[in-house]
């Protein structure tokens, strides 16, 4: 009997461990050049984005 409640704990425990979602990944963003005025810039391929949580101005990939 108490084997049995062993075993039943080693597969519940694993049933937990594979039904957990892997989280989505989160983007890295390039950070923009900014000239002599304060104005941004970005290198080719991105474009200038403001990130809603933060307000910050970042560069992100065209898509």
């Amino acid at each position: 009997m108490k084997s049995k409640i062993i075993l039943f704990g080693i597969v519940l425990a694993a049933l937990t461990a594979c039904s957990r979602q892997a989280p989505e990944p989160e983007p890295i963003y390039a950070q923009p050049m900014f000239d002599k005025a304060g104005n941004a810039s970005c290198p080719a391929g991105y474009e200038l984005a403001v990130l809603e949580e933060s307000g910050a101005t970042v560069c992100s990939p065209i898509q």
